[in-house]
């Protein structure tokens, strides 16, 4: 990797190719300045939601009991 002090992982990745995806629909569908913002601000927005569950897996907490 050319930029190892960068850290990105593949959520990051995954996040820079739907931001590309949508730079590129405003330019073929010319899209407003509005819609390329407001959309670019709903991925921030699943992307963080998608940070915010929890870490805890309890697939097998029914057999502990």
């Amino acid at each position: 990797m050319f930029y190892s002090y960068i850290k990105l992982g593949p959520r990051d990745g995954v996040m820079l190719i739907s931001v590309l995806i949508m730079l590129v629909l405003t330019l073929v569908f010319k899209w407003s300045v509005w819609e390329f913002v407001s959309s670019i601000v709903a991925v921030i927005i699943a992307f963080s939601a998608g940070h915010m569950r929890s870490n805890e897996k309890n697939v097998l907490a029914f057999l502990k009991k």
